[in-house]
């Protein structure tokens, strides 16, 4: 199903982290947001990440190139927002 609005893919990122964190077995204190920061607020690790960005390429069944979300001037970003992970998303055009 293609997403047109960021609305949409904050929906679709957001019942994507939820899965991640229950099949982890984690309990979440909070409501997850487009504005909840996967490190900070869901203890995220890079490796996280890492499973988050597989399982948006699987739900959406191609590449996104990635790396242009998680690095800017040659290193890594510290964290990233849901709402950051969607508008990105759909930049790329779902």
């Amino acid at each position: 199903m293609p997403v047109n609005r960021k609305s949409d893919a904050e929906k679709v990122v957001i019942e994507i982290v939820m899965d991640l964190i229950q099949d982890w077995g984690l309990d979440l204190e909070d409501t997850v947001t487009g504005k909840t920061l996967l490190v900070k607020d869901l203890d995220f690790a890079s490796v996280d990440i890492i499973q988050l960005c597989v399982a948006i390429e699987e739900h959406f069944k191609r590449k996104f190139g990635f790396q242009d979300l998680l690095m800017k001037d040659g290193s890594y970003v510290s964290d990233l927002s849901v709402g950051r992970v969607a508008s990105f998303l759909v930049d790329k055009g779902i």
